[in-house]
């Protein structure tokens, strides 16, 4: 199955084509801002480099947030429209796994951080000691002062919130809590078409109808 995975979830999004595990094709896309004017050519450009049509396409994956508000609307609506009109499955995926999912197999938790603004994130925490990231517990929305407090050694930390707020957390962690490469921290729409996959060959799909962004409600 040929799938197109749509990430507009942050400041840096990207698509990419997955079939039956090979990567077709990979493309990073400017900031949330410019993803109404890019996204759609992003995606016609990137099928034509593949010799693929739209009709080509058997599913599509996306990322469901949490993240930036404007490109989580422009992706949900734009994947949407592609599977109303395909008539094919789509399979939503949050953010925070496609962060988690970069450490496949790696026995030390991953907790992943999106930023949320007004000096808050969004954290999730992920066993990623099997194939695909597990999570644990609910991912929250809270206060970046009330971050430490949920935080329990060993640990490795990734995600663009990481990399916006890493001096202060720098100065408030314990040694014990790593910090992710750079490279790293920001979500890959490759991953994506991965954990998509999974989720289409088990019927894990979502209804166009009534998909919305995950925005997190505040932790209690």
């Amino acid at each position: 199955m040929l799938i197109l995975a749509l990430d507009t979830a942050t400041e840096q999004g990207g698509l990419a084509l997955v079939e039956e595990g090979v990567v077709r094709g990979e493309v990073t896309l400017p900031g949330a801002g410019a993803y109404l004017q890019t996204l759609l050519p992003a995606v016609q450009t990137l099928l034509a480099g593949a010799g693929r049509r739209p009709e080509d396409l058997g599913g599509l994956a996306v990322s469901r947030g949490p993240g930036n508000f404007t490109g989580l609307r422009i992706g949900l609506a734009t994947a949407k429209t592609l599977a109303w009109a395909l008539e094919i499955p789509l399979a939503a995926v949050s953010t925070l796994e496609v962060l988690a999912a970069a450490f496949a197999r790696l026995e030390t938790p991953v907790g992943a951080l999106v930023d949320a603004k007004r000096q808050e994130v969004y954290f999730g925490l992920y066993d990623c000691g099997g194939e695909a990231p597990r999570l644990v517990g609910e991912p929250v929305r809270l206060p970046l002062r009330e971050l430490p407090g949920r935080l329990q050694p060993p640990l490795i930390l990734t995600g663009p919130g990481l990399t916006l707020h890493e001096e202060n957390l720098r100065q408030t962690l314990p040694s014990a809590v790593s910090f992710a490469p750079l490279e790293l921290r920001l979500p890959r729409a490759a991953v994506l078409a991965r954990l998509g996959a999974a989720r289409l060959g088990r019927g894990d799909t979502s209804s166009p109808e009534s998909l919305t962004p995950a925005y997190l409600r505040p932790a209690l």
